[in-house]
């Protein structure tokens, strides 16, 4: 059942080979206790006790006859009583310890492989490019992350333990009740009530069916409702602002009433499967009884061989709830096969050659890019000599912000080629490549940790003193000393306990603690008032002395001392040059600046 797509899996019991191989000794102790001990204590070892003098006389146990059929084992004499009394403790005794290591131990491996499969999404996540993350809301990556990996363990550990011991409970107890009929004239006839063994395996696999159908869309509807939840309490302050409480609670109950249904009907087939299988296995225990006593079995043995044939389909019962286990964890793993096998669309060439620190000079050359079959640049050419600060701007959707990612090979082109300092991107190492680049952007990402890590992340090796004059530089300083702890003031998530501006002014601090020679401001400053960024405008232009600085920008308040203004339109760079000149030749960015001049004024 492991090959084919289970195998991608296989890696992760590695780690749990001796927890499983011990749990399973002990689950094939539990097995032969559970399908033998009973029906031999009815069967063999109270008759022996209770009966006549020749009942007692029967050896309990005798070789088969291959091996001479010689008696193998009598009843203590003298201790018939006490042999019968502590029989069944000592079997349950056996029983229950096979049981409790079994699990605990099955447990313990399982809560590895969970461990394992999380630790692996989660790095995946990491190489993943940008586009796979447009594709996939955080609620749906979340649930993968989180509740998907449960389906692995179900698979490679419980459903697969359940594969070994219950086939074997099965034979121990079918094998029971041959060896008894096979000791008895006609009990051939016995044998033929096993045939309902079959039609119990054909009930547990259509009921499987429906389950697996429903388990998908279950899954299904527990990530559009933890999307829902995670939209929801990513905007807790707009949602209140535009009075939208009742519509989120509406669009969340509808969600979790659709939940509700799905899980109602696959409640419905799980529980539905072990009355089924009871039921059937009562047809076949009532014929065990008529042929019984059609054919002379005695009390004894009719007793032992029915609690043995009900022993029997225990087994079966368990090995349909691996049918409908298996069912219920296949849509987990075709969701977390998405993000395992998805393709690394940005990698390392297999020769990538270092990359020192670079001077910052960059060129493209024919390059296009397209979302599917949207065209989002197209046969840009250009050369951004070292040093020069370059702004780009243009409307919405022309291409800006697709042209900046390109540089730090968040996307690769499919068309033409991208060089700093005369090495093409795709032949260096990314890490090498992004050393090389600081990145401001519009919403400034902190990191639930201290202030002086988040600035640290610039560079994680920088000491304190480094990270205070790059706080300096950014004009952070005052309002971080001016914190309960300092450096040491824990943000909040995303930043949260500080202002816009703060933010953005330990953002532009790990950008000088970088010090990388190509910088990119992606609307640095769009989100904050025309206070904050005039104050933040000082700290953005020290930090663009003398490197390469590409920046996006919808307020030209930004972008007056730049050396070089790119206007973006359909995908294509529609006018180049200084400024002025730019003002003077192209009619989209003359619109766009008096526009802009009229709303300040």
């Amino acid at each position: 059942m492991f090959r084919g797509r289970y195998k991608l899996y296989l890696p992760y019991l590695k780690g749990s080979r001796t927890l499983l191989g011990l749990s399973l000794v002990a689950a094939i102790v539990f097995a032969a206790a559970n399908a033998i001990g009973l029906p031999f204590l009815i069967g063999k070892v109270l008759p022996a006790v209770f009966g006549d003098a020749a009942s007692r006389a029967v050896p309990l146990l005798t070789w088969p006859k291959w091996l001479g059929g010689q008696p193998a084992f009598f009843l203590p004499k003298g201790y018939e009583v006490a042999f019968a009394v502590g029989f069944l403790p000592a079997v349950w005794l056996i029983r229950g310890l096979g049981e409790f290591f079994s699990t605990y131990l099955l447990n313990l491996a399982g809560l590895r492989v969970i461990e394992a499969v999380r630790r692996d999404v989660f790095a995946k996540l990491q190489q993943l490019h940008l586009g796979f993350f447009g594709r996939h809301s955080i609620g749906d990556l979340l649930s993968r992350l989180i509740s998907d990996p449960n389906s692995v363990r179900l698979v490679l550990v419980d459903v697969s333990n359940d594969l070994i011991v219950q086939p074997l409970t099965l034979l121990f107890a079918l094998g029971y009740v041959v060896m008894i009929c096979f000791s008895h004239d006609r009990g051939y006839w016995f044998l033929a009530c096993l045939l309902v063994v079959p039609a119990a395996v054909l009930l547990v696999r259509g009921v499987a069916m429906r389950i697996q159908k429903r388990m998908r869309q279950g899954m299904e509807s527990a990530s559009d409702l933890n999307s829902i939840a995670v939209e929801n309490l990513q905007s807790a302050r707009e949602v209140r602002a535009y009075g939208l409480q009742e519509r989120e609670s509406q669009r969340f109950n509808l969600a979790s009433q659709e939940g509700l249904r799905i899980q109602g009907k696959l409640v419905r087939y799980e529980k539905a499967l072990s009355p089924l299988v009871e039921l059937t296995a009562a047809a076949g225990i009532s014929g065990a009884i008529a042929v019984g006593a059609m054919n002379g079995f005695t009390l004894p043995e009719l007793i032992s061989l029915i609690v043995a044939f009900y022993f029997a389909y225990g087994p079966i019962k368990r090995l349909g709830n691996v049918a409908s286990r298996l069912s219920m964890a296949a849509p987990g793993l075709v969701r977390l096969e998405e993000v395992i096998l998805a393709p690394i669309e940005v990698a390392d060439a297999t020769e990538a050659r270092p990359l020192a620190r670079v001077r910052g000079d960059l060129e493209m050359s024919g390059v296009s890019f397209s979302y599917g079959a949207d065209a989002v640049l197209v046969d840009v050419t250009l050369k951004i000599p070292a040093g020069q600060s370059v702004a780009l701007v243009g409307p919405s959707g022309a291409g800006k912000s697709t042209f900046v990612n390109l540089v730090p090979r968040f996307f690769d082109p499919q068309q033409g080629t991208i060089r700093i300092d005369g090495h093409d991107l795709r032949a260096v190492r990314q890490a090498d490549l992004r050393a090389n680049i600081a990145l401001v952007s519009q919403e400034p990402v902190l990191f639930n940790e201290s202030i002086l890590e988040n600035i640290r992340l610039g560079r994680p090796a920088a000491s304190d003193a480094e990270v205070r004059e790059a706080a300096r530089l950014a004009g952070a300083l005052e309002f971080i000393e001016a914190q309960p702890e300092g450096f040491l003031t824990k943000v909040g998530e995303r930043g949260g306990r500080l202002s816009g501006g703060q933010r953005q002014r330990v953002s532009i601090a790990r950008a000088f603690l970088k010090d990388a020679p190509i910088l990119i401001l992606d609307e640095a400053t769009s989100a904050l008032d025309t206070d904050t960024e005039r104050s933040i405008q000082q700290s953005l232009a020290l930090l663009m002395k003398g490197r390469t600085t590409l920046i996006v920008a919808h307020r030209f308040s930004t972008i007056r001392d730049v050396n070089r203004v790119l206007v973006f339109d359909g995908g294509r760079i529609v006018a180049d040059g200084p400024r002025e000149a730019v003002y003077a030749s192209s009619d989209l960015f003359r619109r766009l600046w008096d526009n802009q001049a009229k709303n300040l004024a």
